[in-house]
């Protein structure tokens, strides 16, 4: 099992529980720690907990809107403005500074890179954390992550096989069903999975595939997460599931009910994204259910030599790099090569016009946890706004689905009164249906560095600097 983290903190009978009975591993989330001195100090305590076995410590930290390092690092955007600025040399640096990051901070797993092809564009959990809409883009990139990853010894996830990305729902609150034959997944949605095979791990995705499996979704399917995985695609990594608490997953099941399901279809570890009463009493009905046969032991023995091989192929963090000063995390051009990657993947389409070229905007936008605002930004490269009569508004949204067509009416109307720049910062298919807007940016990513840019392109663009497509 890799287990999350009690809300309540590290009480007393927890750590003799966990001693007693360590998970293969533990995944930390931004609600887990306070800073990273903290962080550290946390993930060094449970290691030596768990002595002698050993114990892999994850994360989901994609970048974008996928991070549990933002608020304490400068992280990268989303993979679809990285992979539309930057190229695989790009992305292979970007993926080797997170992993030297992670692993200075006691990591040595992480949940990446999705490998999904965002071929729906109303997908409303993939979206922009997808590398690209071509199975040839995507399988580029997810290799240029793999060689930055091991060249920091970190482990990789490809998920969320067999592909999430032609879904339209989110299998975080419901059961996902996509209807595509095997054809149409081995050209598509397989492809990058077959292309890199030698990731250290995959993660499966809870979506029914009718035409695979007509009832059990791919975490609980032997013919996805065994036949198809092992021997159809021919990964031999470790089949890590996706959260099971998730609904996908989860509804109408016991934590323990979907554990024994994911193990009898072939998937290795168990990944429970919190830690409960209910979930520690999962781990010890699961234990016996394998004792007294209840679940087959064929996969559960199977999976040993998977599991030895990914504990010996990627050792825990070294004394070394644990002792890195965390000032020295970020290389001194990180933002610099950053915001060059971002400036050339937004794309602006439209022209300013000359009354919007000077004097205050007014700035519509939502509010951020981490880092200011677009407002402030704009100010920061000499615009304002605010004031009586604004000659240009901003109207930034950052919405991880499609905005229904009463929403797009809306905005239809107001970019209609006056000029205004329409900015995307994460799902960006809504501006090709509000032609009234004067500016239409997409940034596919509303990460602290990357508003700053778009602050910074549409001074220029203010100042006559540079022109939209």
């Amino acid at each position: 099992m890799v287990i999350g983290l009690p809300p309540e903190g590290f009480t007393p009978a927890w750590e003799r529980d966990f001693a007693q009975y360590p998970p293969a591993g533990i995944i930390v989330f931004r609600r887990d720690f306070t800073d990273l001195e903290d962080l550290r100090a946390k993930i060094a305590h449970l290691r030596a907990l768990a002595r002698p076995r050993r114990l892999f410590f994850a994360l989901d930290e994609e970048g974008g809107w996928v991070s549990q390092l933002v608020g304490h690092l400068v992280v990268p955007p989303n993979a679809a403005l990285l992979a539309r600025g930057g190229t695989a040399e790009d992305v292979e640096w970007v993926a080797g500074v997170t992993a030297r990051r992670l692993r200075a901070l006691g990591f040595d797993w992480n949940f990446a890179p999705v490998a999904d092809v965002h071929s729906e564009p109303d997908n409303p959990v993939i979206g922009p954390r997808a590398w690209g809409t071509t199975p040839e883009q995507v399988s580029q990139m997810v290799a240029a992550v793999l060689r930055g990853y091991r060249s920091q010894g970190l482990a990789s996830c490809l998920k969320h096989f067999p592909g999430h990305g032609d879904t339209r729902t989110d299998s975080h609150v419901t059961l996902p069903v996509c209807d595509r034959g095997s054809g149409q997944l081995e050209a598509r949605e397989l492809a990058p999975f077959h292309a890199n095979l030698d990731a250290d791990s995959v993660m499966t995705a809870h979506v029914v595939y009718r035409k695979l499996d007509s009832e059990k979704p791919g975490t609980f399917s032997r013919t996805i997460a065994t036949t198809l995985l092992r021997d159809l695609v021919g990964f031999r990594g470790v089949c890590v599931t996706d959260a099971l608490e998730m609904q996908g997953a989860a509804a109408g099941r016991t934590p323990a009910e979907a554990g024994a399901l994911a193990l009898s279809a072939g998937c290795d570890l168990l990944l429970y994204a919190h830690w409960n009463e209910e979930i520690r009493r999962a781990r010890l009905q699961l234990a016996d259910l394998l004792v007294e046969g209840r679940i087959d032991r064929m996969p559960f023995d199977a999976s040993r030599p998977r599991l030895q091989h990914f504990d010996t192929s990627r050792p825990e963090p070294t004394a070394e790099e644990l002792a890195q000063p965390l000032s020295s995390l970020t290389p001194p051009d990180w933002n610099a090569r950053l915001a060059r990657i971002v400036d050339r993947g937004l794309r602006v389409d439209g022209a300013l016009p000359d009354v919007a070229r000077a004097g205050g905007w007014s700035v519509d936008e939502p509010e951020f946890a981490h880092g200011g605002t677009l407002a402030s930004d704009l100010a920061a490269e000499g615009v304002p706004s605010g004031g009586a009569s604004p000659t240009a508004q901003v109207i930034a949204v950052c919405s991880r689905i499609s905005l229904a067509d009463d929403a797009i009416a809306v905005l239809r109307a107001r970019c209609a009164e006056r000029p205004t720049v329409l900015v995307g910062l994460q799902n960006d298919q809504f501006l090709t249906h509000v032609p009234e807007a004067a500016v239409r940016l997409s940034a596919s990513d509303g990460t602290t560095l990357t508003r700053a840019r778009v602050a910074a392109t549409l001074a220029a663009l203010r100042r006559g600097e540079i022109s939209a497509a």
